[in-house]
């Protein structure tokens, strides 16, 4: 080998090895993301532009984005390297080198290298197509090789604008994280607080209407089922969600759109009794009208309500006929829709009902209510009515049915504003008749007894009212009982029947019971009330005892009367007089649900003394 050979050999051997050197020159390392401030704060390193307010910083293994060195990069991510004043993009976020940038990124934290300076020079880099900045990244004199950490904001599709100013040069881009909004799938902003300091805090200063500390968006219009823009877990004892405010509004949710769709969603898995997935409670102690829970509906849409509760089954799909507008609402393929619980406390002149149902005119005076659960004193009822009662339908009482007149109601058939109203039939048992006619052949007939009739009757307790039809006759009946009823005449006439019996199943046998129904009013009730000052009977008084207290105080002075001991002591009244102080006459009564006590439309309190004494 000649020297020249032997020099071109060097020579050739030293650019390979310089090139090696220069490539390794640069080694791909972490740094410390510059902190951000917004361009109004004083002091630390400012982005070109500020970032979107609010992004989250999420880091990444360091990874080298751009190199113009290495014929190996995808085209535009290598050579060839920088000419002097040409600005070059580079398309961050879809750089195969380094997968996994989300598109919504909003800035990058960048590691700028220029290596290979041809001369004097600096470098440029802003978003792309944004404005070109005043102010350089890196500056660089010939042969250098120097670095700078940066956060570039991302322009248009992710990318960012380079420029070399003066010289050109090599440029190496390394990445170590990203800021955004929009994270990748699985991916989540994380805030971890070990004290009862929050691990996040939204603070809102404004004075002005509608101000938000915190608010979350889905802004898809057609989201997937369940989405949620807001959820708040806890895998403790406690609460996922809570809100506090002096006025206004603790926790606020609202939603739109045209799909189903829900403000507030809270669910429940806990298998513990009395769990449950939302709860209010109104823990006020000034006076006032407070709420646990509050919900109001602005829809004339039919089935709308201010609160729907749905029980075992699931929601139950609305048919013909349902009601309007309603403030609560309870639905359940089994069991109970809305359940009302009540105490009976054992205070007198309270009234108690599990649910209680009030109509009132535009000004707040009560028309109409009725009570589902209802218990006053000794009085314990399944349903009560503070005013009239329709049915538009069956009533079924398996009970006892007490009133003090049974009609039959029909419109009358020419004038609409009035209608025929027939009082029931009453005596002392429950009697069942069937009538009819019958036809008398060689001086008798026999009539006979409906099926039904017979399931229903006491056989015992048959009678017959017979009336010839025709003419003269004497008529005479036989028999009678299940077997038929057999009836002679006097001539072969026609004859009208009527088959009365006492109904097997319902016994009464002693009309006469104890007083559950009515409650004694008029003088007695006033004297035994008002006390000895006052005597509307003469020969007659109320003893010193006799006054009818409770626990709140003297019934004659404003307290509420014990009327079990009242009924006693006008019966004492009755024993009294029957000793030769007169003659007593019947009680004036009213009954229980005509006394207009109990439902007061803003005052469940009564007091019986005051009602009783203006009589």
């Amino acid at each position: 080998m000649n020297v020249r050979t032997s020099r071109i050999a060097v020579v050739v051997v030293g650019i390979l090895a310089s090139s090696y050197l220069l490539a390794q020159q640069i080694p791909l390392t972490n740094w410390t993301v510059p902190a951000y401030r917004a361009s109004s704060a004083s002091g630390g390193l400012t982005a070109m532009t500020d970032v979107t307010p609010g992004v989250g910083f999420v880091g990444v293994a360091p990874c080298r984005l751009v190199d113009t060195r290495q014929a190996g990069f995808p085209a535009g991510y290598g050579p060839p390297s920088l000419s002097q004043g040409q600005p070059r993009n580079f398309d961050l976020n879809s750089d195969p080198q380094c997968p996994g940038i989300p598109a919504g990124v909003d800035a990058y934290s960048l590691n700028i290298t220029v290596t290979n300076t041809q001369g004097p020079g600096f470098i440029l880099i802003y978003p792309q197509g944004g404005s070109q900045p005043t102010v350089s990244t890196v500056n660089y004199v010939a042969g250098q090789t120097i670095a700078n950490a940066a956060i570039v904001p991302a322009g248009t599709n992710g990318g960012v604008t380079v420029i070399a100013g003066v010289s050109g040069t090599d440029l190496v881009i390394d990445i170590n994280g990203y800021f955004t909004d929009q994270y990748n799938p699985g991916v989540s902003f994380h805030a971890v607080s070990t004290t009862v300091a929050p691990a996040i805090l939204a603070e809102n200063t404004s004075t002005v209407a509608n101000a938000i500390a915190l608010q979350a968006v889905i802004t898809s219009t057609t989201p997937g089922a369940f989405a949620t823009a807001i959820s708040g877990v806890n895998n403790g004892n406690g609460y996922g969600i809570s809100g506090t405010s002096a006025s206004g509004y603790g926790v606020v949710a609202s939603t739109g759109g045209s799909a189903s769709n829900a403000a507030v969603y809270a669910s429940n898995s806990s298998t513990a009794n009395f769990s449950s997935a939302v709860y209010g409670q109104e823990t006020a102690t000034g006076p006032g009208i407070f709420y646990g829970i509050f919900g109001t509906t602005s829809q004339d849409l039919d089935g709308s309500s201010g609160v729907l509760g749905v029980g075992r089954g699931g929601r139950v799909t609305p048919g013909v006929g349902w009601p309007t507008v309603t403030g609560v609402r309870g639905e359940a393929y089994s069991g109970t829709g809305v359940l009302g619980l009540s105490v009976q406390t054992g205070e007198v002149g309270f009234d108690h009902a599990g649910v209680r149902g009030m109509v009132t005119d535009t000004l707040g005076n009560k028309l109409a209510d009725g009570f589902l659960g209802y218990a006053n004193g000794s009085t314990h009822l399944g349903l009560a009515s503070g005013g009239d009662a329709l049915v538009n339908g069956n009533l079924t009482v398996t009970g006892n049915f007490s009133s003090a007149n049974k009609f039959f109601v029909q419109p009358h058939p020419y004038d609409a504003g009035k209608e025929i109203r027939y009082v029931s039939l009453e005596g002392p048992h429950a009697e069942v008749y069937f009538r009819g006619t019958a036809q008398i052949a060689q001086g008798v007939t026999r009539v006979e007894v409906p099926q039904d009739f017979r399931f229903v009757t006491d056989p015992q307790t048959y009678s017959t009212l017979v009336t010839p039809v025709g003419g003269m006759a004497t008529v005479t009946v036989l028999s009678e009982g299940p077997d038929g009823v057999v009836v002679q005449a006097s001539r072969d006439v026609k004859v009208h029947y009527v088959v009365y019996a006492e109904r097997s199943a319902i016994k009464n046998p002693n009309p006469i019971t104890e007083n559950v129904d009515f409650r004694p009013i008029g003088d007695r009730l006033v004297q035994a009330v008002a006390g000895p000052e006052r005597d509307f009977e003469p020969g007659w008084h109320a003893e010193p005892g006799d006054r009818a207290t409770t626990g709140m105080g003297d019934a004659g002075q404003g307290g509420r009367a014990n009327f079990p001991d009242v009924i006693e002591i006008t019966r004492r009244a009755r024993r009294k007089k029957r000793k030769g102080r007169g003659s007593p006459r019947p009680f004036d009564c009213i009954r229980w649900s005509e006394i207009p006590r109990p439902f007061a439309p803003r005052n469940d309190r009564t007091d019986y003394g005051s009602f009783a004494a203006g009589m």
